[in-house]
Order: C-alpha cells, then sequence, then structure tokens
C-alpha cells in the first residue's frame, strides 16, 4: 500500500510542480494588473490584498526552487515552499499584532486575554517551519538593506499615527499629518508588506538559483567546466 501511494505521488510530483509554477506567475501578474488599475482587495478570497496575493507567489515558486535545488525531494520542496511563504505572511501579521500591541501600552495599561496568548502561538508555530531550511537562507547586505527599509517605512506609518482604512481613529499621536489617512495606511501597509516579501526573497538568493539553473541547462557556459583532455 505504502509502495503503491510512494509510486502515485512520484509520477503525479513533476506536474504538479510545473502547474504550481504557472500557478504562482498567474497570481504575480493578476495582482500586478489588479493593483495598477487601483483594486487592492482580491474580493472573493476574503479581502486579501493583491499584494498578499503576488508577494506569496514569487516567494513560493522561488523557495520551491530554491530547496529542490539542494537536494529535497519534489514533494518536501513544494510543502517547504508553501510553509516558507507563509511563514512571509505570519512574520507579517506579528509586526502588525505587536504594533497594536505598544499602542496599547503607550495609550493605556496593557491587557492581554488568552485570545492574545494563543494568537501569538499559532503565529510563532507558522513561522518555526523557517527553522527547517534555516542552513539554506543566506542574510548578506541587500537583506539588510531591505530590512531597514521595511522598518523604516513602518516607523513613517506609526509617525502618521497608524492610521487603518477600516476606522478613522490613530493608534499612535500624529506627528506627521496626513489629508488622505485612508489611502496612506493602504500604501504604507501595502508598501511594507512588498519590502518584506523581498527581503524572503533575498533570503533565497534567486539570482544565483537562476544562474545555477542556466548552467544545468546549458553546460557549456558554467565557468567551473572543465577542459576535455586532449586525444
Amino acid at each position: 500500500m505504502l509502495a503503491t501511494l510512494r509510486s502515485l505521488l512520484d509520477r503525479i510530483t513533476p506536474p504538479t510542480i510545473v502547474l504550481s509554477y504557472v500557478a504562482a506567475l498567474v497570481a504575480f501578474l493578476v495582482s500586478i494588473v489588479m493593483i495598477a488599475e487601483g483594486q487592492p482587495w482580491f474580493v472573493s478570497l476574503g479581502y486579501v490584498s493583491w499584494t498578499s496575493v503576488g508577494s506569496v507567489g514569487v516567494i513560493y515558486a522561488l523557495a520551491q526552487f530554491r530547496f529542490k535545488s539542494v537536494g529535497y525531494t519534489g514533494m518536501k520542496s513544494m510543502v517547504l515552499g508553501v510553509m516558507f511563504a507563509n511563514a512571509f505572511l505570519q512574520c507579517y501579521e506579528v509586526a502588525y499584532g505587536f504594533t497594536f500591541g505598544l499602542a496599547a501600552l503607550v495609550n493605556d495599561p496593557l491587557t492581554v486575554t488568552g485570545t492574545d496568548i494563543r494568537q501569538l502561538l499559532l503565529w510563532l508555530i507558522m513561522i518555526a517551519p523557517v527553522l527547517l531550511v534555516y542552513e539554506h537562507l543566506r542574510f548578506k547586505r541587500t537583506s539588510a538593506a531591505l530590512l531597514a527599509l521595511t522598518a523604516a517605512v513602518w516607523a513613517l506609518w506609526i509617525l502618521y499615527g497608524f492610521p487603518q482604512y477600516y476606522y478613522s481613529g490613530y493608534s499612535f499621536a500624529q506627528v506627521l499629518e496626513t489629508s488622505d489617512p485612508y489611502h496612506t495606511s493602504l500604501w504604507l501597509n501595502f508598501g511594507s508588506k512588498a519590502l518584506l516579501a523581498a527581503f524572503f526573497v533575498s533570503l533565497l538568493e534567486p539570482f544565483k538559483g537562476l544562474q545555477a539553473a542556466l548552467f544545468r541547462m546549458f553546460p557549456m557556459l558554467s565557468p567551473k567546466r572543465e577542459a576535455a583532455p586532449l586525444a
């Protein structure tokens, strides 16, 4: 029974990987079009932002390729790719939740409920899969710069009072003023999310991965290719 299941998985995994790449590309292209047309939400998916959809598509595809190239099986690399993309979303949610906690600490006595603790634990559990693949991630100057930019945009958002598109109040005192808090919050939200997605992409060293794939397809281009011995 297990052998039959393994054989079935071996047959369906390659086409499934190809379909997942196509789906990721479509998700990214559609998200670009929808954002350009001024429609930031994927309403049918519960008002998920198109920034999240496009970012997850890119991160999944690059992560799956990266993990497959370092020796994971096709199925494992797909699962790890999904988990890595989800870790990006959960990291954003952790930062978002902690910012509201900081606002509560500044404005009122901080109260922590059982629901808050449960939510934090769930977030951490969903981020934890990064530990499974950390040895294949690389934090370099580009990653540091992208993380710093994300933090800078987030700080700017707080200086505007951390406005939200779903209510008219402010979580922090407004150091910077804006006449349009709705769109200010919208683009600071999406901008910080896109920068965090770029940070996750940089950890995968995508250009090196694409270069390695190119050399495998065209080995004559590889600088490490040894010259053939003379007859």
